[in-house]
């Protein structure tokens, strides 16, 4: 049996070597043949040539594969290539910036050993700032209240697949991906472990707090029409609302010597019915934006090399 483990790194470097020495320490006692795909997503730094290390000091413990993208293509691209390329009979997801704890995978294969074909780490506490902590326990319970399918509160990326999960994962078409997402998405026995999320070395996250809005949105907008429905019943109600407006107006002009002009009142209206149309035109904008990126049937990545 091969253990398979997708690592995308972006500016990883100065802890890239104790991350993976810490991993291999944990997974090397699993009994699994080991396989481990690094994925370069457009580093900057020397994390590179660290992955290059890596694969010469370590050729006895695991099969490791390095993937350099030609550029940075995000996070979700280089999960996706990861699985693409792994041969492994259960694949590993995981961040290389030492927020994922290696000591919560044998758990994780005793999950997988009793059945489940998905185990994700629920992450129990996090280290981030005040601020970030709210907006992502925010986003999980609306997330979990707009999706048709259930997707567990606070797991991110961090689990294991099975061979046929992966397989199925892979098949999906969409370039705005969300894995967490598309994980839920595709049903099997899924199960959970309990896993504290740790500080980041340095501090500083990869994404940073517009790319995790932009994930957001792509797991909103990807997952879920409830917003294009809100938008609909919002017209309604306010087509409604002008309807019952222009009779009060009607009325008070042919039926009563009240009709006194009233601007603030008028142009209230006009603000708050703008801003209305503006919003609803923003949100089927981010839909229609979406309709774009997948039907120009881009790659979702480019590799320049394999090693």
């Amino acid at each position: 049996m091969k253990l398979s483990m997708v690592l995308p790194v972006y500016n990883e470097g100065e802890k890239l070597r104790e991350f993976f020495e810490e991993l291999v320490t944990v997974v090397r006692l699993l009994e699994f043949d080991l396989e481990a795909v690094f994925v370069n997503d457009g580093s900057r730094d020397d994390s590179l040539a660290v992955m290059r290390q890596l694969k010469n000091e370590h050729g006895d413990v695991a099969d490791v594969v390095v993937l350099d993208f030609a550029r940075n293509f995000g996070h979700q691209a280089a999960v996706t290539a990861g699985m693409e390329h792994c041969t492994g009979d259960v694949i590993l997801i995981m961040d290389t910036d030492m927020q994922d704890d290696p000591s919560v995978i044998p758990r994780m294969i005793e999950k997988w050993r009793a059945g489940a074909e998905v185990v994700y780490a629920r992450r129990t506490s996090r280290r981030e700032p005040l601020l970030v902590r709210f907006l992502f326990n925010a986003y999980y319970r609306v997330f979990s209240s707009i999706t048709p399918i259930e997707v567990p509160h606070s797991a991110g990326n961090f689990g294991l697949v099975d061979r046929r999960v992966a397989d199925e994962i892979r098949a999906l078409g969409e370039h705005n991906r969300y894995y967490p997402g598309l994980r839920a998405w595709v049903g099997f026995r899924q199960d959970g472990v309990d896993a504290p999320r740790r500080g980041r070395p340095g501090g500083r996250s990869r994404v940073g707090l517009l790319g995790l809005m932009e994930l957001a949105l792509d797991a909103f907008f990807g997952f879920s029409i409830l917003p294009l429905r809100l938008a609909f019943a919002a017209a309604v109600l306010l087509a409604l609302a002008g309807v019952v407006g222009i009779a009060v107006i009607f009325y008070i002009k042919l039926f009563t010597d009240l009709a006194i002009p009233m601007w603030s009142s008028i142009m209230t209206l006009v603000i708050f019915t703008a801003s209305a149309q503006f919003f609803l035109i923003g949100m089927l904008g981010e839909y229609i934006a979406r309709i774009y990126t997948e039907v120009k049937g881009r790659p979702h990545y480019i590799i320049r090399d394999r090693f």
